[in-house]
């Protein structure tokens, strides 16, 4: 953990946003349903689907909604897997006899913003490529944190969703939501081209 001194000479000119009394909330927009597990076939692995969409909400010392635009360079979300009963899952021993981790895919990643579905902005943290290894049913917890390190600002879990063998697995149909913040064209979702 770093002390104050350090986390002022890595950010922001100085400002010590751990100071500025916000609030902070990270809550699951669209979160995944299915998904095939990849079993090591990093090449030919299929991505959690819908993919995971989470929307940030701010709220200044005064209980007004905001945009931290100054202080979302510094601001990540961390994915990690979880079973039903929200147990930590995010390694397992394979058939090998090897340590190995469960999920695999863009596990970190910085808010971006978008538009939502009224054209009003807002920001959001988006998991497009994310897989999980082997069959089973698990949820996804993310942490909302600083890259100036401390305790998380926040956490989300999404609810149970399961992984089958890609034998029996069936893409869900795309949502709208997937498509309408893929065509902004600030985050790929890997649609196909017909889809743009």
């Amino acid at each position: 953990m770093q002390n104050l001194d350090e986390e002022d000479s890595m950010n922001l000119g100085g400002i010590n946003h751990g100071e500025l009394g916000r609030t902070y909330r990270i809550t699951p927009i669209q979160s995944p349903i299915l998904g095939a597990a990849f079993q090591g076939a990093y090449l030919s692995r299929l991505p959690l689907a819908p993919p995971l969409i989470l929307q940030l909400d701010v709220w200044d010392s005064e209980g007004d909604l905001i945009i931290p635009y100054d202080e979302l360079p510094f601001l990540i979300c961390h994915l990690s897997l979880q079973t039903p009963e929200e147990e930590d899952a995010a390694m397992i021993i394979s058939p090998e006899g090897e340590q190995v981790s469960m999920l695999y895919g863009t596990l970190v990643t910085a808010p971006a913003e978008m538009d939502d579905t009224s054209n009003a902005p807002g920001i959001y943290f988006v998991f497009p490529d994310v897989s999980v290894r082997y069959v089973g049913r698990f949820r996804l917890h993310a942490l909302l944190m600083r890259i100036t390190g401390g305790p998380p600002l926040d956490t989300a879990t999404t609810d149970p969703f399961d992984i089958v063998r890609d034998t029996d697995y069936i893409a869900p149909a795309i949502t709208d939501l997937t498509r309408h913040f893929d065509a902004q064209g600030v985050v790929r979702f890997g649609l196909p081209r017909s889809e743009w």
